[in-house]
């Protein structure tokens, strides 16, 4: 009996030593990174890489080639959604890691960490659960690494939303849902997020550009608290720094897109911020670059990582995919630092994304 106590208890203490994926590493700071394999621990065994790819505007039918030259550059966090190209992308990601393990490029499922987004429309419990069981199909695997709420709000009955009405009705003239009822839609969306990682569909739960007050009301009712990730907009011109020190203080991983300007800004909008230049050709990165010998994108990739983010650039170049990669040979000085904090535009006047949807300034419960 003895003996097989000890046996079960070093089997035990065996598989716990085991637990983490042999693929990745746990490093507390994004900054502290030295590879494409050093993530954090989103929860016991579940390491997210701090650096991904991301797959958003890729193109339809044309995103496998991209992932697959990710993943043959080392990169092991995929980043997509379910609404990305027309509901295309996910099928593309699937095929993507099905095509890598069958070439050796990953060793097998473990190998990759895989984040998709829940979209607006399926809002609700069991409406929730029917856009993860097609997220998994679409993407031909058992479970999801990380699984987000890609948006607090509601979908619209059209996209053709005429502006005198929005005018005279306001911005929720065109939602399925009434904003009195959306805390609540929003709350059961999460339930059912929380069975769905209990049931084993999904490792981790998060959300995306939530702000304080909607995780604040999201708080009341969960019972997983917190949700892993936050994935939001930030960047120089607009780096989110209260909603990244409240995520610190709940331990929430502050996920950062469009690192690099995003790809929403009218030319307009960077005449009114940078007088005609877009935050990868402003003379402040670009001379920090170059004090560095690195380029435009990793100045501003690293910067992110300084800050403790985790990021997912996307690109369709090789070279430009080498390229951002390649942030763990040298750091910002303070003095960099503090040029590239220097940028920030007061309030959100900076926000790039989201830029027509009539509820992206999120001012909303």
């Amino acid at each position: 009996i003895i003996v097989c106590c000890i046996i079960a208890i070093t089997s035990s203490l065996s598989m716990k030593r085991n637990i983490l994926p042999k693929s990745f590493r746990a490093v507390k700071n994004s900054s502290d990174a030295k590879t494409l394999r050093d993530g954090v621990e989103l929860s016991e065994g579940v390491i997210m890489p701090w650096v991904g790819f991301g797959t958003y505007r890729l193109g339809k039918d044309k995103a496998l080639t991209p992932i697959l030259e990710a993943l043959s550059k080392g990169y092991r966090c995929i980043d997509t959604a379910f609404i990305y190209a027309g509901e295309n992308t996910e099928k593309q990601v699937g095929e993507a890691i099905k095509t890598a393990i069958e070439r050796n490029i990953i060793e097998n499922r473990e190998d990759i960490f895989v984040i998709t987004k829940h979209w607006r429309k399926y809002h609700g419990y069991k409406e929730t659960l029917d856009c993860l069981n097609l997220s998994l199909n679409r993407l031909q695997l058992d479970f999801i690494d990380l699984y987000l709420i890609h948006w607090p709000g509601p979908a619209y009955s059209t996209m053709t939303r005429r502006k005198e009405v929005m005018e005279e009705q306001g911005p929720w003239a065109y939602a399925t849902v009434a904003e009195k009822d959306m805390v609540k839609l929003r709350s059961e969306t999460w339930r059912a997020m929380e069975d769905a990682l209990k049931q084993g569909k999904v490792k981790s739960i998060g959300v995306s550009n939530f702000t304080i007050r909607q995780l604040e009301n999201l708080k009341k009712t969960a019972k997983i608290w917190p949700p892993a990730v936050n994935q939001v907009e930030s960047h120089p011109l607009y780096p989110n720094n209260e909603l990244r020190e409240y995520c610190d203080k709940e331990g929430i991983v502050f996920q950062a897109y469009a690192a690099l300007g995003g790809q929403d800004g009218t030319k307009k909008k960077w005449k009114e911020l940078l007088n005609g230049e877009k935050l990868l050709s402003c003379a402040v990165v670009k001379e920090i670059g170059k004090d560095l010998n690195v380029s435009p994108a990793q100045v501003l990739l690293r910067y992110a990582l300084q800050r403790n983010c985790a990021i997912t650039p996307k690109t369709t170049s090789a070279e430009r995919m080498q390229e951002n990669s390649e942030l763990f040979h040298f750091e910002l000085s303070d003095h960099h630092m503090s040029r590239l904090n220097s940028l920030e535009v007061p309030g959100i006047a900076g926000r790039l994304c989201w830029r027509t949807d009539p509820l992206r300034m999120l001012e909303f419960e």
